[in-house]
């Protein structure tokens, strides 16, 4: 509670700030710039002619280290002549950036990497800077859906980076044909031959919710901005459950993490898996020109082949609303997720841009994980459900896994998941 009542306190004094840095000052331009002055920082625009020292902390995923590197070196070059720019970069996954921020708003970096299911609870707690700097620009350049994404109330409060946060099935087209991959059965049975499995994060509340969604259930965010409304218990959710069951006890199936599916495509024990395009380079990399990707399949509900649905998401760059040198950071965040850079991000990442133009060029409109996205788009919707979403969803993915060992009635089972997630 305390540190509740000193973040409010501390978001109320910010809110003066930037309140009194945005004021007409009567030229009529009311337009904030970096480092909270009235005019943009220039050389000798400070006393004694010397360049201002700033210093912002910047997040971001493992595998992009070296990229933001890169890139940061490139924002402190082409802003020398106006400011002596320090960026420190450190590792922060974007599917825990909302957990650790929040953890302590203070203490975070001053631009973050996010998934997009993730802004409700960033905006809530008043960690997210409103996007004050070339907000219009942002939004034209890229997709709407991403725009969307990143958007609460009508205005913009993050920075629209890739428009590729989805799954798909990844396969060795020497293993499978296309024909082969239309069905989770057949995919199986074929990688059972073969002594091979077929992998799915099954106890990943993100990826198993794509079975539900198939069969017509869902969850997503109340009213509130916080809460999960879910249907999964109601008539027909435990022949899902029950498919699932089947799937998992499958000897051509293995439940596997992001990393346990990058380990398994490198020894050569999965031959197909359910994951994004953050590892096409992996899976590009131990295929080579047998390589390939494809919608999700069907499985079997009750007898009946279901398509799976699945997820349009993205990943946008915040800034921390109590960041010191706010200004900086959201020319840091802009330059992030430019053309260029996110041209630089699928060249060395394989992400799929959010950029329009980016978006548009012949690389990226051939790449399989791509090309997979969009065959799967039709199938798929934006999801961001409230936190209270994943611990009780993850929990029955575990005992699903599992093979349900304490065999509870899968009525009750789901009724279990709902009533942790809305009760």
């Amino acid at each position: 509670m305390k540190k509740r009542i000193l973040a409010l306190a501390l978001g109320m004094m910010m809110m003066l700030g930037i309140l009194a840095a945005c004021g007409d000052d009567g030229s009529g331009d009311a337009t904030p710039t970096p480092g909270g002055s009235a005019a943009t920082p220039t050389p000798g625009a400070v006393p004694g002619g010397t360049i201002e020292d700033v210093t912002l902390t910047l997040w971001g995923g493992e595998e992009d280290q070296t990229m933001l590197r890169e890139r940061s070196d490139a924002f402190i070059a082409s802003v020398a002549d106006r400011v002596n720019l320090t960026i420190n970069i450190g590792v922060e996954s974007e599917g825990t950036a909302k957990d650790t921020i929040l953890t302590d708003p203070l203490a975070a970096a001053d631009v973050f990497t996010f998934a997009d299911d993730q802004i409700m609870e960033l905006y809530m707690a008043g960690a997210l800077q409103e996007v004050l700097l070339n907000a219009a620009d942002i939004a034209t350049r890229n997709v709407a859906s991403s725009v969307g994404a990143a958007t609460v109330n009508g205005k913009l409060y993050a920075y629209p980076l890739t428009a590729d946060n989805g799954y798909f099935m990844f396969y060795d087209s020497s293993v499978f044909s296309a024909s082969d991959v239309q069905s989770f059965d057949k995919m199986m049975e074929v990688a059972a031959a073969a002594g091979k499995f077929v992998a799915f994060e099954m106890q990943g509340a993100w990826y198993n919710i794509a079975f539900f969604r198939g069969a017509g259930f869902d969850a997503y965010l109340d009213d509130d901005g916080l809460s999960t409304i879910i249907n999964i218990n109601e008539a027909g959710g435990t022949a899902v459950v029950q498919a699932m069951l089947d799937i998992a006890a499958n000897p051509g199936f293995k439940a596997l993490n992001n990393d346990e599916f990058v380990t398994g495509i490198n020894d050569g024990s999965v031959v197909a898996g359910v994951n994004g395009p953050w590892n096409g380079n992996n899976a590009s990399g131990a295929w080579g020109e047998n390589y390939a990707a494809a919608k999700l399949p069907t499985f079997t509900v009750g007898g009946v082949q279901v398509q799976m649905g699945g997820v349009v998401g993205h990943k946008l760059v915040g800034v921390n609303a109590f960041s010191e040198n706010a200004g900086w950071a959201m020319e840091l965040a802009d330059f992030l997720t430019n053309q260029e850079s996110q041209q630089i991000r699928f060249e060395l990442r394989a992400q799929g841009p959010s950029n329009i133009e980016a978006s548009k060029l012949p690389e990226v409109q051939a790449d399989p994980a791509i090309s997979a996205l969009g065959a799967q788009a039709e199938f798929s919707a934006f999801f961001a459900p409230g936190g209270n979403y994943w611990g009780p969803m993850g929990t029955l993915g575990e005992i699903i896994v599992q093979g349900n060992p304490e065999n509870i009635p899968l009525q009750e089972l789901l009724d279990n998941t709902v009533n942790g997630i809305m009760g």
